[in-house]
């Protein structure tokens, strides 16, 4: 029998199985693909980075997607600020108009912290138990509001068109210094720079106690506690190096904040007012607010006028100016702040000044633009 192939040699006979070899290797390999490696076919790319650009959110977070579209709750006004700004002298009497409705607590931060527990919680921050059958407008008081992202003031407006703003301006060294001092105290209670008391993280939704419980000390070791916070233990570089940080920096910046509000809101939604009224007139200053959120003249003046002159004069004492050399205590968001002046230390208020004077300048100028006629402190340093 005559064979198919003749091989003059046993290279031609190799390279014929050669060819054999790799003909059935391809076939096989289409018949049966091989199996992907699942250490690597699963892997997924890392999620984007966040778009949102804000000291209340963590660069990490994946932006959040909006889930009230059609909130029930009738939000009529919001305090945004600012930080030490007298926001909780005026939750306390804005509480005792029979025509509002604020949260027992005062800083809900449901719109940068909280947002992920939905409207249904947000709702039930409010206290609506009332013996009176009269609808009452319902608003807060949360002063880190002021530097929400663009994104965040922009849903606001969406979910209600007819939200009234308010906003407390206070003298930038003085509103500055009094955060920082605030902020060193509550280190002593386990809290880190940047952290706000009680317990709610600026880049997270989570509240924890803190390490060290007020209730639980001694007065002698809460005195203890307090010589240990004092700003006379810190170099003024230590000062400067915090209000450089971007949580005193944003709530500096004044007319920066306030720009994101207009570029959602009408300039008649907005009112800004001037801290100084704290002092000067209270009961101008809580007319003015109430009339502007909603209520009737009529009962805003009767409101006003009905409250007892020790609780409005009250954080008016509290809260003499500590930048100008005062002893008094300022008790601000439960915390007191420390009786040494920042006129002791001269050269770390010129410092001060310089940095925070450009914030001024801008912040008045808008103050112009908007038509009020006060202004604050530009600290123009002399040739």
């Amino acid at each position: 029998m005559q064979l198919p192939y003749h091989f003059s040699s046993m290279s031609d006979f190799a390279s014929l199985l050669s060819s054999f070899q790799n003909t059935a290797a391809a076939a096989k390999a289409t018949a049966a693909p091989t199996k992907p490696n699942s250490k690597t076919s699963r892997k997924r790319p890392p999620p984007p980075p966040s778009s949102i650009a804000s000291p209340h959110f963590s660069p990490q977070r994946p932006p959040r997607k909006q889930r009230h579209n059609k909130p029930s709750l009738p939000l009529t006004f919001l305090i945004i600020g600012g930080q030490k700004c007298g926001t909780t002298w005026i939750h306390k009497l804005l509480q005792q108009c029979p025509a509002l409705s604020l949260p027992k607590q005062k800083e809900v931060h449901f719109w940068d912290w909280h947002y992920r527990k939905g409207m249904d919680w947000y709702t039930r921050q409010f206290d609506r138990t009332h013996d009176d059958t009269s609808p009452r407008l319902l608003g807060e008081i949360t002063p880190d509001y002021a530097v929400l992202p663009p994104a965040t003031i922009a849903e606001l407006r969406a979910s209600f068109p007819d939200l009234k703003i308010v906003f407390v301006a206070r003298d930038l060294v003085e509103r500055a210094w009094s955060a920082i001092v605030m902020e060193l105290r509550n280190r002593t209670l386990g809290y880190d720079p940047g952290e706000f008391a009680p317990g709610i993280l600026a880049d997270d939704d989570s509240r924890r106690e803190p390490r060290i419980s007020e209730k639980s000390i001694s007065m002698a070791q809460k005195q203890r506690m307090e010589r240990r916070s004092s700003p006379s233990l810190q170099p003024d570089s230590y000062f400067m190096e915090r209000l450089e940080h971007e949580t005193h920096r944003s709530r500096s910046d004044y007319a920066g904040a306030l720009r994101n509000w207009y570029a959602s809101f009408s300039a008649e939604s907005i009112l800004i007012l001037d801290y100084r009224e704290i002092k000067e007139d209270p009961r101008k200053l809580l007319f003015r607010i109430v009339k502007h959120v909603g209520v009737e003249e009529g009962v805003a003046r009767k409101f006003v006028e009905g409250l007892k002159e020790a609780e409005v004069r009250q954080r008016v004492n509290a809260s003499t100016d500590h930048a100008n050399g005062s002893n008094m205590e300022s008790e601000e968001n439960g915390v007191r702040d420390s009786s040494e002046s920042l006129s002791k230390r001269p050269l770390l208020r010129k410092r001060m000044e310089r940095y925070l004077s450009p914030y001024a300048v801008e912040f008045n100028a808008l103050l112009k633009e908007q038509g009020y006629s006060w202004e604050l402190n530009e600290y123009k340093q002399q040739a």
